[in-house]
């Protein structure tokens, strides 16, 4: 019996199944006018691309409020992506054959793992998975520069030899690989972080490159500029950050802190914004005397959790220094414009604290309590 055309997966690898067989000779006049060759296909599937919208609305939702997967339309979305990876070969000159309906006739193998019934993650769905994504998407555009400039090469190679070189195939075919991980990842067919990686026998990404990619794509996604990071992951415990606080009241300076009760799930977030300084017409608001100025932090807190975690109106400090030596303020805490306590309920809600303070202090340490799930500690910024 003859060995099978692709190997068998190992029992670690991620539940993505993408491989080409490799072609011992090509045609050299497909190759010379796949530009022409492969337009009816490109046409088709930017028809199809409205049922993918379609497709992956309707698998959230069904994943958000069941957490499962239909196996309708699992079967519909992963037959789909499967045209497009033997499109996307053949346009990348990975193969000859072209692209039809019928998987068993192309060498070019798409296999996703039934979603898994009842356990997908509610929270992860969308929102939390884009965030997660972004720098793998940011990687893959430089990736598919890459390929382009491989096929341009190729394209010559094949037309003088016959061949595509066996190098430049496996980084084609490793690129694919990644971006449909990447695309049953985000359609929700299963939970398991990519990797950052090409081969076929890498197995899901570790919770920490998963943690410091929601760091990344949180800030990237929200905007923010001159990041300085602190990932706590361990459950409980202080955390401390040191601060540009010129460049807090600039706006470019956030600091996210994850927290995690579990290390493969980071459950709530807590992303220092800004500072406001002085907040002035905050201070008439307040009828503040000449006196005295008052400064305003600003966070985004993101809860991923089932219940509503309280924000209580004493969680925010900050420690100045004036004239009579160092003193500690209590801030004014609100959630989403209520004055706390009161609960993060959504899944990203802006806290402020506002704190009254001499005119001439210099504020030299923030600290706040976040409404940990599982409790923790308190988070520190240093000011410099």
């Amino acid at each position: 019996m003859p060995p099978p055309l692709f190997p068998a997966r190992p029992a670690e690898s991620y539940p993505v199944l993408f491989d080409v067989a490799y072609p011992e000779r090509l045609s050299r006049w497909k190759t010379l006018l796949r530009l022409v060759l492969v337009i009816p296909a490109y046409l088709f599937v930017w028809v199809l691309t409205y049922f993918f919208y379609a497709a992956f609305a309707a698998g959230w939702t069904t994943v958000f409020w069941r957490r499962k997967y239909p196996a309708w339309l699992f079967a519909g979305l992963s037959g789909a992506l499967g045209f497009t990876a033997r499109l996307g070969a053949y346009g990348n000159l990975l193969t000859d054959r072209y692209p039809s309906f019928d998987p068993e006739q192309s060498p070019v193998t798409l296999e996703f793992d039934p979603p898994p019934s009842g356990q997908l993650s509610r929270w992860r769905v969308l929102v939390w998975k884009f965030f997660l994504l972004i720098p793998h998407f940011f990687v893959l555009f430089f990736l598919q520069i890459a390929v382009g400039v491989v096929t341009f090469l190729a394209w010559f190679a094949i037309l003088f030899t016959g061949r595509y070189p066996r190098g430049l195939f496996g980084f084609v075919t490793g690129v694919m690989r990644w971006q449909f991980r990447v695309a049953g990842y985000f359609a929700s067919f299963n939970d398991r972080f990519p990797p950052f990686a090409l081969s076929a026998e890498a197995g899901p990404g570790a919770p920490s490159s998963a943690v410091i990619c929601g760091v990344l794509g949180l800030v990237l996604g929200g905007g923010c500029t001159g990041l300085v990071v602190t990932v706590a992951i361990l459950a409980g415990g202080d955390d401390t950050a040191d601060v540009d606080y010129q460049a807090l009241i600039r706006g470019n300076a956030a600091v996210p802190v994850f927290y995690s009760g579990f290390r493969s799930d980071p459950t709530f977030i807590v992303a220092l914004e800004r500072a406001i300084d002085p907040a002035t017409d905050l201070a008439k608001a307040l009828e503040t005397p000449a006196t005295a100025r008052v400064v305003v932090f600003e966070w985004r807190m993101a809860n991923f959790t089932s219940d509503g975690r309280e924000m209580s109106p004493t969680a925010a400090k900050l420690d100045y220094r004036d004239s009579d030596g160092d003193h500690t303020a209590t801030g004014l805490i609100t959630v989403a414009g209520r004055l706390a306590p009161a609960d993060i309920l959504a899944l990203t809600a802006h806290v402020r604290a506002a704190f009254t303070i001499p005119k001439e202090a210099t504020p030299t340490e923030l600290r706040i309590s976040p409404p940990w799930p599982t409790g923790g500690g308190t988070v520190t910024y240093r000011f410099r």
